[in-house]
């Protein structure tokens, strides 16, 4: 049965490709020539590049080239369950950050690695599909930042616009004669009901849950069992506009200015062909957060003392570049149960898995391995379907060493174990870092120090949500399938608990007994099950890995203008995750895509407010 399982899973890998490569990678749009001149170049093909393209391109009297450094995203990432395939591929810029000093203990050289899209999508296509909007106070924190005009209100048109509906727990197929609803491009999935773990866990939340706590079941951008992100919501259906241009495997190197108005781009094709194209009206990065600054600064538009250091000219001095860099953190803390309720690898590797999503697009591969998230003031906890946390498929991921991993994850070895990870974060943490530069060359990567857990608070917030997980798994809806602990023991955490190999796994040992007479009439001490949190927050700095949420580093406020408009330069934006000031509590996804079309109507007032005055 096994062998049979292996072939089909590779025939049918085989099949899948050749049909992804026929009917998805052809498009006319997609250049090598570029022309010397068009009215909007956009940079990064990721969340918001793809969106402004769509919509800027939809007047067939604007000329648009959108550049983008990676090329074609692979089968597998279409697939939900598959979300981490593509990380530390072609299709990943594997940012790896410096040596944290605050936290990342357990990984080599304490470095952290976070996946960045490169390819058609961005990060989009690379990430586990989950839709929010956050929370209201998210975006008025902006504003006290000196971001208005964002407000969760100012959103709302734009939400509906792109999603049909301002919630964060919504299905699309639920969308009944609400026509907005129908024509929003994106398309969303609840979690289903039948998810025994997603009951469980919304059951024993509501049990300890007051006014500080807020439940959401697991939305995804799916559609038809299959990723449906802004590629295939916006950058697909306009890739046959002749008034669209997109090159592939081509790097936006740096902005030439003249009289502070950006002029043109100088791009880099195939890492050897120089060529610079020029903008009519405007030039747009969206290149990401980490890749935005490093534009930004080789252009000359960044701290002085890095911009002398580099011996770049100075166009206009900004401190702010670069600064802000934050991003959530997880820790991980693996709960096995007795019931056959998870996502195993077991499960997932079976023939009927395989068919069943081939033929009916459902089962375990159709849907990202999150049950759901209960927020708890600003501490979060989200449940991992995942019971295999399988060595093999994602230690390297994270860059955890050997033994860290497991001693995090007890069950490594076992394809078939029942369980679930809880994820707790802090969804608004106060560290700050910093993206820099070394060398103005393309060859070498960005400085990115995140500077995770520098602030207590950050540590004290996620403490927080590993005592909610062990309140909830003492629940008893939690009880019923038979929920247990294991808590991370890595080797520096265990002077603060001992916590032994034989206790994380639930095993007892077993005890002679004694004649009566011989027994001593005093009693032991119960076993202290329950960590300290002095343990916890060693662990915390030891495993917790990043969110994948990277943001700030071109902020609104300091860097661009209410109107995402870069600062003492014209003709020049950003919209990509590096403008937000803040962070959004937990998936940031959704809001960049509402974010991109207010700017794309803000970029096409602008033009029309220009054109009226010579006319």
């Amino acid at each position: 049965m096994a062998v049979f399982s292996y072939i089909f899973g590779v025939v049918f890998a085989i099949i899948s490709y050749i049909v992804y490569q026929k009917y998805y990678n052809g498009y006319t749009s997609i250049i090598t020539k570029p022309e010397k001149r068009y009215d909007y170049i956009i940079v990064g093909a990721g969340t918001a590049g793809c969106v402004l393209a769509a919509r800027l391109s939809e007047d067939p009297d604007v000329r648009v080239l959108l550049i983008e450094a990676g090329d074609h995203m692979g089968y597998f990432t279409r697939i939900p369950l598959t979300a981490t395939a593509a990380q530390q591929g072609p299709n990943d810029w594997s940012v790896r950050t410096t040596p944290q000093k605050y936290s990342s203990f357990g990984l080599w050289d304490q470095t952290a690695i976070i996946p960045r899209g490169k390819g058609l999508g961005g990060s989009g296509q690379i990430n586990f599909l989950l839709h929010g909007f956050g929370i209201p106070e998210d975006y008025d924190r902006w504003k006290t930042l000196g971001f208005r005009g964002w407000t969760f209100e100012d959103l709302k048109p734009y939400f509906k616009k792109a999603f049909g509906t301002i919630r964060s727990e919504f299905d699309s197929s639920y969308c009944g004669g609400d026509e907005e609803c129908l024509k929003a491009p994106m398309k969303l999935q609840v979690v289903d009901e039948s998810n025994e773990l997603m009951r469980v866990f919304r059951q024993a939340s509501a049990s300890l849950a007051d006014r500080y706590t807020l439940f959401r079941k697991a939305t995804a951008t799916v559609k038809d069992g299959a990723r449906h992100q802004i590629l295939d919501a916006y950058l697909r259906p306009a890739l046959r506009r002749k008034n669209l241009h997109v090159m592939l495997r081509t790097q936006g190197v740096t902005i030439r200015f003249e009289n502070r108005r950006a002029s043109s781009v100088y791009i880099l094709q195939e890492h050897r062909l120089l060529n610079n194209i020029f903008a009519n009206n405007e030039i747009i990065l969206c290149a990401g957060t980490m890749k935005t600054p490093q534009i930004l600064i080789s252009s000359g538009i960044g701290p002085r003392g890095l911009l002398d250091k580099l011996k770049v000219d100075i166009v206009a001095e900004n401190a702010h570049v670069g600064a802000n860099l934050h991003d959530h953190m997880n820790v991980p803390v693996f709960v096995s149960v007795r019931r056959p309720v998870s996502t195993t690898l077991a499960k997932v590797f079976s023939a009927s898995t395989l068919w069943d999503y081939y033929w009916n697009k459902r089962g375990y591969l159709s849907f990202p391995p999150v049950a759901g998230v209960e927020y708890r003031n600003t501490s979060a906890l989200m449940l991992f379907t995942m019971g295999s946390a399988s060595e093999r498929l994602l230690r390297d991921l994270s860059n955890y060493k050997s033994q860290v991993f497991r001693d995090t994850f007890p069950f490594y070895n076992d394809t078939g174990k029942e369980g679930f990870i809880f994820l707790g974060t802090c969804v608004q943490p106060r560290s700050r870092g910093r993206v820099t530069l070394r060398d103005t060359s393309t060859n070498v990567p960005a400085h990115v120090d995140p500077n995770y857990l520098h602030h207590e608070y950050d540590v004290r917030c996620m403490i927080k949500a590993l005592r909610r997980a062990e309140r909830l798994i003492s629940t008893r809806p939690f009880q019923e399938i038979g929920a247990r602990i294991h808590w991370p023991r890595p080797e520096r955490c265990r002077t603060f608990w001992n916590y032994s190999k034989m206790d994380q796994l639930g095993l007892r040992r077993k005890r002679k007994t004694k004649p009566l007479s011989d027994q001593c009439p005093i009693k032991s001490k119960r076993k202290l099950v329950s960590p300290p949190d002095e343990y916890l927050a060693c662990i915390i700095r030891e495993v917790a890995v990043t969110g994948h949420h990277a943001a700030g580093t071109a902020a609104g406020g300091t860097v661009v203008d209410d109107q995402l408009r870069v600062k003492h330069v014209r003709g020049l934006r950003v919209m990509d995750a590096s403008v937000l000031p803040s962070p959004i509590s937990l998936y940031p996804n959704s809001v960049l895509v509402a974010m991109a079309e207010k700017a794309a109507d803000i970029i096409k007032l602008t033009q029309r407010r220009i054109e009226s005055r010579y006319t």
